[in-house]
């Protein structure tokens, strides 16, 4: 009988491309919005993702949102640091679209056989 290995360290991978805003102060930008690869997300990222989509229209926490997002973010192929301050500048509605697109893409890849 013949042995058959699996290496994990070969498994093809699909990521999410992202990039951040700009910095602007006092209307110039100073800063180009960061370029983010980032992974698919982990175990608690994944649930959390999940507990968003099972809230009711208007029950979110906003608290919670900016917390997912930023662990969105920084599992990032970078490894580029990435707050929950950091993301204040970005209003709920930015926020939620992001995620949204994130978990489009988490979606795609489910639905997607290859």
């Amino acid at each position: 009988m013949a042995a058959k290995e699996f290496n994990c360290n070969k498994i093809k991978r699909t990521f999410w491309n992202f990039t951040m805003k700009d910095r602007v102060e006092d209307g110039t930008v100073v800063e180009r919005g960061k370029k983010l690869i980032v992974r698919m997300p982990q175990k608690g990222v994944f649930e959390a993702i999940k507990d968003l989509e099972n809230q009711e229209e208007g029950q979110e926490n906003v608290d919670a949102i900016y917390d997912l997002l930023a662990a969105v973010l920084k599992n990032n192929m970078g490894k580029v640091k990435v707050t929950r301050e950091e993301l204040y500048d970005y209003d709920i509605e930015e926020c939620m679209e992001i995620l949204k697109e994130y978990i489009a893409f988490t979606d795609e890849l489910k639905t997607n056989p290859n």
